[in-house]
């Protein structure tokens, strides 16, 4: 709509105290040039351009802009704010990733809800994107869940409650472990008897598999969610030696005689990590090598995205790094971490207990909610999403339910008030209708919040931030509930001024669905 994107990288929407629409940073940069380009675009919308101080100020022609931005929601209905900035591109995006034979908890939630809007947001900028899911199906986790299931395992509880039973007893081993250390030992022998190829375990490891997807399916399915990809750790098993070689080979890695399978990264001030141990068994690293190497191999994509906690911002430094030197793209990887959330003040932890299984905390929410599915679980995801990814959240239900602003029911809620309106109203949009003049403040607010949210859109993905979108929309419906409150919509003084206001909250609605969707809430028609 504006064109700005073709001349600078960043737009603004400078605070209500500066007497402008947009501001374009120009900082160090030649403020006459960029002045004299933004007014080559001849652009109707842009009334008035002018420097100030380091930005280039723009404003609106509100009596222009108003049935233009209106004409192109009423078209583009839920398409509306979408852009081409991505096209012929390709995203992949690994998220959630949950250990198999363990439920996923509310720390889940954050990751899920992250990875989810992220693929609707560069969806909506154009790209195509290819999602994975990449289960922990391997190494001494597991190791560890089927040494204690042949010591204290109950098949009639595995099949009566097996997620439960296998957290059980992952819990006990862990405890064990802390007594008696040969455990350890015993864990990491099955291990290497398990990547040898041993027929009993590998069958039990794939029972164990088959019963975690049906759970973990089964979660995906309440949040709206699916995968393109289902590959674990396992899939890239049979590439593993090779990798190694191929990093041993390039002198990427080094191996002494019969010892362990080095990366020296000592010259990039990150630590050295092992490929595979002196016993012969290979680590998580290698599998995350082969991960990278085989995704650029089958894919080609420009970038893959890893939306994973900060705490492995280390870690994928060095796979990344590594991979680099093999000769791979390093610029294609990238991390997005977050910060962890927190039950009572303390980090949720399956070992210790500390913990509220992501289906039980969706259930509880829908509860809180009276039984209102979209209005519960949007509560759940939005309280993941309001607030930079890089803060910690601290899980409570007063903040995800609260009906007061900064969540779900909050901007739910503006939008069943715009939707009973205008079912009140038997409002259709009739090209005749299609009249704005003398527009108030409060109705002018709106229009030039219309006009922000594709410009949102570009930024959510620019910083990989989908709060910028949650800020958004509880921005616009506080603006909402005030045009409400002070202008009469239904009972307005006359028919012209009732059918613009009609309008406007037609609009309002579609852009609180549209904004919703890329966050992966949905909408009730009713609250």
């Amino acid at each position: 709509m504006f064109g700005l994107e073709k001349i600078v990288n960043k737009v603004e929407i400078p605070p209500s105290e500066v007497d402008a629409d947009l501001a374009v940073p120009a900082f160090n940069l030649d403020k006459n040039k960029i002045l004299e380009e933004i007014k080559a675009l001849n652009n109707p919308l842009f009334k008035e351009i002018k420097i100030a101080g380091p930005y280039i100020n723009i404003k609106f022609d509100i009596e222009i802009l108003a049935p233009k931005i209106i004409g192109q929601i009423n078209k583009e209905g839920e398409k509306f704010g979408f852009n081409e900035d991505g096209k012929d591109k390709k995203i992949m995006i690994e998220y959630s990733g949950p250990n198999i034979a363990k439920p996923m908890h509310m720390g889940h939630a954050r990751n899920n809800a992250l990875g989810h809007a992220l693929v609707n947001i560069y969806k909506a900028n154009g790209y195509e994107v290819i999602t994975t899911n990449h289960l922990g199906d391997w190494g001494m986790s597991l190791a560890k869940i089927m040494l204690a299931y042949q010591k204290w395992g109950d098949e009639k509880k595995l099949d009566s409650e097996p997620i439960k039973h296998l957290l059980d007893l992952y819990i006990r081993i862990t405890k064990e472990v802390e007594i008696n250390k040969e455990l350890e030992n015993e864990a990491r022998v099955l291990f290497k008897k398990f990547e040898d190829g041993d027929k009993e375990l590998r069958s039990l490891w794939q029972k164990f598999r088959d019963i975690s997807v049906t759970d973990v399916k089964r979660v995906y399915d309440m949040l709206g969610i699916d995968f393109d990809l289902w590959h674990g750790e396992s899939f890239y098993e049979p590439m593993i030696n090779e990798v190694i070689q191929e990093a041993l080979d390039k002198k990427v890695a080094t191996q002494e005689t019969e010892g362990p399978v080095v990366i020296n990264l000592d010259q990039f001030n990150i630590p050295s990590y092992l490929l595979r141990k002196s016993d012969g068994s290979s680590l998580y690293s290698a599998r995350d090598l082969a991960v990278g190497k085989w995704r650029l191999q089958n894919y080609n994509p420009d970038k893959i995205l890893y939306v994973v906690g900060h705490e492995q911002e280390l870690y994928l430094k060095q796979i990344f790094k590594t991979l680099g030197l093999m000769g791979y793209p390093e610029e294609k990887f990238e991390h997005i971490s977050y910060g962890m959330v927190t039950l009572d003040g303390k980090k949720i932890a399956t070992r210790s207990g500390n913990i509220v299984f992501l289906e039980d905390g969706l259930k509880e929410a829908i509860k809180r909610a009276k039984d209102n599915k979209e209005v519960g679980i949007g509560a759940v995801i939005f309280n993941m999403l309001h607030q930079g990814r890089e803060k910690d959240i601290a899980f409570s239900w007063d903040a995800v339910l609260n009906l007061q602003g900064n969540s779900a029911p909050y901007i739910q809620y503006g939008y069943v008030r715009a939707f009973s309106i205008l079912e009140k109203a038997n409002f259709k949009f009739q090209i005749s209708n299609f009249k704005f003049t003398n527009l108030n403040s409060s109705e002018s607010r709106l229009i030039k919040m219309f006009a922000y949210y594709p410009e949102i859109i570009r930024q959510a993905k620019k910083l990989n931030a989908p709060h910028i979108i949650a800020t958004f929309l509880n921005n616009f419906v506080q603006e909402f509930n005030r045009f409400y409150t002070n202008n009469p919509v239904i009972s307005a003084e006359n028919k012209e001024i009732k059918n613009s206001r009609l309008l406007l909250t037609k609009s309002v609605a579609q852009v609180i669905k549209n904004g919703l969707w890329l966050l992966g809430i949905q909408v009730p028609e009713k609250m």
